[in-house]
């Protein structure tokens, strides 16, 4: 924001009124700076305070031990379940929770669906949370399972790394199944 003072003509200047107007200036910043705040409170994802007040809406219980991700996610998710459950609210839940794409597999003869991940490797860290979800939205006579993407040791062999290459680093093959040897890969 502009200074105040500067708006002013020269010849109204002195120690008082310079003064007021300062006064004036930090009252007027910190106005809009709860403007922007109070602002961010109306969208679920840069809200904070107003968390509580989502959930609610959402019809669900907010845990405010969970990190702020998460809890703004379980609000998203919620909403998304208002709707008829389809495959694509399956899948919007899943990706919502696990950051990648997924798909959703229906099985009509024996009343079931899987959910894949397909751009995510290993398991998903929120897994616990999409399940908690999709148990809710579901109809229950529908069952589920969930189909993970993995590494094997020959995609391993198409980076041309050999297995102590991971062992110096100090990958187990369970994090390199998972992926997690990708984001330390120099």
């Amino acid at each position: 924001m502009k200074d105040l003072i500067e708006l002013y003509p020269s010849f109204l200047s002195s120690k008082i009124f310079t003064k007021i107007i300062e006064a004036e200036q930090t009252q007027i910043e910190r106005e809009e700076l709860d403007i922007k705040n109070l602002e961010k409170e109306f969208f679920i994802d840069s809200a904070v305070v107003s968390l509580p007040l989502w959930a609610e809406f959402a019809g669900i219980e907010d845990n405010m031990l969970l990190d702020l991700d998460i809890r703004r996610s379980n609000i998203k998710a919620a909403l998304k379940a208002m709707q008829t459950t389809t495959p694509l609210v399956v899948k919007n839940i899943a990706e919502s929770y696990s950051n990648g794409n997924c798909e959703v597999v229906e099985n009509y003869s024996d009343y079931s669906f899987i959910v894949k991940f397909i751009s995510t490797i290993g398991v998903p860290s929120r897994i616990d949370e999409i399940k908690k979800i999709i148990d809710k939205v579901k109809p229950a006579h529908l069952n589920y399972d969930f189909k993970f993407r993995y590494i094997t040791w020959g995609d391993t062999k198409k980076d041309n790394l050999p297995a102590s290459w991971y062992k110096e680093k100090g990958y187990t093959w369970e994090n390199v199944k998972n992926g997690i040897h990708l984001k330390g890969v120099e």
